[in-house]
């Protein structure tokens, strides 16, 4: 045996050797399962888990998953505030999150109302994506407010001259909110833009895309 024995001094020669053949070293430190830098990559969804880490992809990459387990933690002890909101969608696809609420924007907002503007600067948001987005936010906001509309925008940034980029427009209508748009854009000086119009009806949250 190695290590540190937990018997007591007094303890008997049986019961150290019970404790001899039921206490094999361990191959990693016990310590780093709690840990989401140093747990095993195949134990993360446990320890999602265990942290209440409210969306979960299987999917993602593991630096992600790492990300959103440590978010969790912030998450839940800021639960209800701008802040963790903003936490918890950056979370899904770690872009960045612009809230405004109603006192921000008397002319367009009820009190106790509030928007979020999403732009995505990596892949495209897909049908997944947005699945996720809604009970993400309606998990880590307060109870008072109510989520009236998701502006989502694809930004593409790339240095060559000539870009095709797509422009489209989705509305989900499902309860008290809607997303009300998805917008691609470039900056480049040649661009060869689509438009395609997108109606996607759903029921209550989980969202069913059809």
């Amino acid at each position: 045996m190695t290590g540190k024995s937990l018997l007591p001094p007094n303890a008997s020669k049986h019961e150290k050797d019970i404790e001899a053949v039921i206490s094999p070293p361990l191959s990693f430190p016990n310590r780093d399962l709690w840990n989401p830098d140093k747990c095993p990559e195949h134990l993360l969804p446990h320890l999602a888990w265990a942290l209440s880490v409210d969306n979960w992809d299987s999917t993602w990459p593991v630096e992600l998953k790492r990300k959103v387990i440590k978010d969790s933690l912030y998450i839940h002890r800021k639960k209800g505030t701008r802040d963790a909101v903003e936490r918890a969608v950056s979370g899904i696809r770690g872009d960045d999150t612009k809230i405004t609420e109603w006192f921000e924007d008397k002319a367009n907002l009820a009190p106790g109302e509030f928007t979020v503007d999403y732009v995505s600067t990596g892949t495209p948001v897909d049908g997944s994506d947005l699945e996720k987005l809604v009970p993400a936010i309606n998990a880590a906001k307060n109870v008072r407010s109510t989520l009236t509309k998701v502006a989502i925008t694809s930004r593409v940034e790339a240095p060559e001259k000539h870009v095709a980029v797509s422009r489209q427009a989705m509305q989900l209508k499902a309860g008290p909110w809607i997303i009300s748009s998805m917008v691609s854009s470039s900056n480049n000086g040649l661009v060869c833009i689509s438009r395609q119009g997108i109606q996607i009806k759903s029921g209550p949250i989980p969202l069913v895309l059809e």
